[in-house]
């Protein structure tokens, strides 16, 4: 791994996280998701945020661009911990409501992680004069994601 050793490096860096979960989250994980889960509000709300995710894939990629680096994506390590995670607790929850709650709670820790990244990566650019203003727009979906996720949680919680 190269050293970072100016705050455009870890701009770079962190775009390139921001890049590595959008496209795992557009390419496998949301679908997947999605597909588990029964409560159908649910499953609606995560495949329309699986189109918006499409979108800020690319947002983050033009992101790059506008910097004049090649897009790159970056492992999250921590991201990665979290999907193996789900992946191995989930099919152990057998009260089909239970699981679409940890389902629930699974997206909201990403949406949270998200929320955090790109709102790092949009201070980081300003504090530099770099435009990536563009994610905003990804910023504001994903903190509208934790919002509905949040009322499904406690919809689900309720019974």
């Amino acid at each position: 791994m190269a050293k970072i050793s100016n705050p455009r490096d870890l701009l770079v860096q962190l775009l390139g996280e921001v890049l590595h979960v959008e496209r795992r989250l557009a390419g496998e994980v949301l679908r997947s998701l999605s597909d588990a889960v029964r409560d159908e509000e649910l499953g609606t709300l995560l495949r329309t945020h699986l189109d918006e995710t499409r979108e800020h894939v690319e947002r983050v990629e033009t992101a790059f661009r506008k910097l004049e680096v090649a897009p790159s994506a970056h492992l999250v390590r921590s991201f990665e911990s979290a999907v193996a995670q789900h992946d191995e607790l989930a099919p152990t929850i057998v009260d089909p409501r239970l699981a679409d709650l940890f389902h629930a709670q699974t997206a909201l820790q990403t949406e949270q992680w998200e929320i955090a990244a790109y709102s790092t990566v949009l201070d980081l650019a300003a504090h530099l004069g770099a435009d990536v203003s563009l994610l905003e727009g990804s910023l504001a979906d994903e903190a509208n994601a934790r919002a509905k996720l949040q009322d499904a949680l406690g919809r689900l919680a309720r019974g």
